[in-house]
């Protein structure tokens, strides 16, 4: 199976490492609070223009959902409290910085 049926390529005129870092700073600076600790281990889907967000217990359905009202938009997706979560087993463990899906 062509691979190119399975993931859209990326608009050229969307600048990855710009959207990655905007849906960092939406889920550092306003979603985490509201989402941790209650939702840890589900993910979000974030569209990064409108700063709107959209749950589900697999990355899939996040962005399922996110597709509903958006259905044309790019979406930043992460798992819900994965650093700490990661991070509180090892008091040596750094984790990596995080990474980010994107989705069209």
């Amino acid at each position: 199976m062509n691979i190119n049926m399975i993931i859209n390529p990326i608009p050229s005129t969307i600048n990855v490492q710009d959207l990655l870092k905007k849906g960092e700073e939406i889920y550092q600076q306003e979603l985490k609070s509201i989402l941790e600790p209650g939702n840890n281990g589900k993910y979000v889907a974030i569209e990064a223009q409108s700063r709107k967000y959209f749950l589900g217990d697999t990355k899939e359905e996040a962005v399922a959902e996110a597709k509903k009202n958006f259905p044309d938009k790019i979406f930043v997706t992460r798992r819900i409290g994965e650093i700490e979560k990661i991070a509180s087993y090892s008091q040596e463990f750094t984790p990596p910085s995080f990474s980010y899906d994107w989705v069209l």
